[in-house]
């Protein structure tokens, strides 16, 4: 089974050069008889100049809508947008301007919040009333892509690919080095994958396993993604082969790339080839998916008949402007280049946004198909970003429960690169759209020469998964032992590892093999120049050492010296600062010092005398000292601190 573009693309040439125009000037753009029947409705995008709101009521309104995303979207958004959690561009269209849109007689279609605009169906006259309205910025034609015709090949069954549960899929999943991440333990357990398609029908036995979160039908409005009503036969076979390439699980016969995530499922586009794709589908399918939380985002749908190459610039399209949005927010996009190579710059929308994952697709040989868009982007840029397997992929017999069969396109290189994206989210769930899409080029095959065919190669997963599968993280750090060739260069301590925060605790702590040298304890005394010791060449000086008063020495290093500090303070009475309670400088507590003032006598002496005491015995006790004073002698003498000589 092969997708093959329609042989006549929608000749689009004069209303695509009139809406590049009114974007590029910022004017209304009014549907013309040249490009529209004056007796028939249109579908356009209505732009309104602002947000219609107070500020009061867009903090309630962004409260709200904070709460309604949820922790897991707001979680994933935080690794890309820090606190900046929700802003205007989250709330739908003002409501009375999209009343106001109504009540002039247009039929809206879909409210867009990052486009703050609606599309609408609506008549020449009554889109050159809605353009006048002074909160209106401009009107400019839905963009279509032409309806693709489904061509059923009835291939030779492929033969059975080779090892254990894989089955057919082993040589497309080999390619990739998937298997690899398989054997030690990546499944893909705990990512959420949104998956927009034209629909999906899941009776097929390698979908027993595939668990499905949510699943919204934006073509009929509810949640039955799979054929229903005036629906085409085939409505579902794109997106059921497609889905099948990341959840698939049939032991023995079949295995997706990541059967252990889990997916949302949207249906935004008729299979009809009397009936153009539409954009502003996609773009509501995409804000639905990124606002119920998924990871990653993968839609093997391209536009490219509306556009002409020089509006593939990553800025024009409103697809491409959506999914920038959508990586703006956290969503990991892979998108298709499209089928319609080999010629330069034939990529589609949004295969063109910067940030998206960009798919082309390769044979089971590893050699470039032929049908795979080429690019450069309109403004230069290397696209596609990378290849997998796109040709004679195997995948469910959508029509049947139990076999498969080979498709091939860009709609199959996309999911499979999908899948790997899963699995290495899974081993680094930090990783952002950027960081992902670094890591899948960066170990690309073709990455030492990129170019606008190959992009950086076909996805090496082995290579991009790193030491995940091949060394341990013993402190779940997200860092690898040294010892196995990672750089965590303390592997029992979460604390430590490459750009962890330098602590004042003598260790290397991010892993640089550096010190500073405030972090150095050079004279061995157990305390750094960062902890606060103040003389890291003395031993004895450091925050615990005790204060000795007569050596002119900070030895606590609390910048108090000697007499300064409290701990050498004088104990009461101790008016001459010796320590010995004595206002003197003999201890006796006279302040007349060593001698007597008048005769030279000691002062025992003179108060022996003074009492009627026999001159010259210092043994007779005073009447008015305590008995046992001799006794406290040594006490006192305990308090007296030796004097610095002059």
């Amino acid at each position: 089974m092969r997708w093959l573009p329609a042989a006549e693309p929608i000749d689009t040439t004069a209303r695509t050069r009139a809406r590049s125009l009114a974007l590029a000037l910022g004017l209304p753009l009014l549907l013309t008889p040249e490009l529209a029947d004056a007796q028939q409705p249109t579908r356009v995008w209505v732009f309104f100049a602002d947000h219609g709101r107070s500020d009061t009521q867009l903090e309630i309104e962004l409260k709200l809508r904070a709460a309604e995303l949820g922790p897991r979207t707001l979680a994933r958004r935080a690794k890309v947008r820090g606190d900046q959690l929700v802003d205007a561009w989250d709330l739908l269209p003002a409501a009375p301007y999209v009343a106001a849109v109504e009540q002039i007689g247009a039929d809206t279609r879909v409210q867009s919040r990052w486009l703050n605009a609606v599309s609408i169906d609506a008549d020449p006259q009554t889109q050159a009333e809605i353009a006048a309205l002074p909160f209106v910025r401009g009107l400019y034609p839905v963009g279509r892509s032409a309806g693709h015709e489904l061509v059923l090949e009835l291939d030779a069954p492929p033969l059975a690919a080779n090892p254990d549960d894989y089955g057919l899929a082993w040589e497309q999943l080999n390619l990739l080095g998937v298997p690899a991440l398989h054997d030690c333990g990546l499944t893909g357990a705990g990512v959420v994958v949104g998956v927009q398609d034209l629909g999906f029908v899941l009776d097929h036995q390698a979908y027993a396993t595939t668990q499905v979160l949510a699943a919204h039908d934006f073509v009929n409005d509810d949640d039955n993604v799979g054929i229903e009503g005036s629906d085409h036969p085939e409505q579902h076979v794109h997106g059921t082969v497609v889905l099948a390439t990341i959840t698939g699980m049939d032991p023995g016969s079949f295995r997706g790339a990541a059967p252990g995530v889990s997916v949302i499922l949207a249906k935004t586009e008729h299979v009809d080839i009397e009936q153009p794709f539409e954009e502003d589908i996609y773009v509501e399918g995409l804000e639905w998916i990124e606002g119920m939380g998924a990871d990653i985002f993968t839609a093997s749908l391209n536009y490219i008949d509306w556009y002409t190459a020089d509006e593939l610039d990553g800025a024009s399209a409103v697809t491409t402007v959506a999914v920038e949005a959508a990586v703006a927010n956290g969503l990991i996009v892979f998108a298709p280049m499209g089928n319609t190579g080999p010629a330069p710059t034939t990529l589609g929308a949004p295969a063109d946004a910067a940030g998206a994952i960009t798919l082309g697709a390769v044979d089971l040989g590893g050699q470039l198909a032929g049908f795979s868009s080429r690019g450069p982007t309109a403004d230069g840029r290397i696209k596609p970003d990378v290849l997998a397997p796109g040709h004679d992929v195997s995948t469910v017999d959508p029509g049947t429960l139990d076999t498969y069969t080979q498709v091939s396109g860009t709609s199959l290189s996309t999911p499979l690169a999908a899948g790997v994206g899963a699995l290495l989210l899974e081993a680094y769930p930090w990783l952002t759209p950027a960081d992902m899409a670094q890591l899948l080029r960066s170990t690309a095959l073709g990455a030492d020469a990129p170019d606008s065919d190959n992009g950086y190669g076909i996805i090496d997963a082995v290579a991009a998964a790193q030491l995940y599968c091949t060394c341990t993280d013993a402190d779940a750090d997200t860092f690898f032992d040294v010892a196995c060739g990672g750089d965590d260069c303390v592997d029992a301590n979460p604390a430590i590892h490459p750009g962890a925060s330098e602590q004042c605790n003598g260790i290397d702590d991010d892993c640089d093999d550096l010190l500073g040298p405030d972090e150095i304890d050079a004279d061995q005394d157990g305390f750094l120049i960062c902890a606060g010791d103040c003389d890291d060449a003395a031993p004895g000086t450091h925050p615990d050492a005790a204060e000795l008063c007569d050596n002119e020495v900070d030895d606590d290093c609390d910048t108090l010296i000697d007499a300064q500090d409290p701990d050498c303070a004088a104990p009461p009475g101790d008016g001459d600062g010796d320590g010995d309670g004595d206002p003197g400088g003999d201890g006796d507590g006279d302040p007349g010092g060593e001698t007597g003032a008048d005769t030279g006598a000691t002062d025992e002496t003179d108060a022996g005398q003074a009492n009627g005491e026999t001159p010259g015995c210092a043994c007779t006790v005073k009447p008015s000292r305590a008995p046992g004073a001799f006794a406290l002698l040594p006490l006192l003498l305990a308090f007296v601190r030796p004097r610095r000589r002059p």
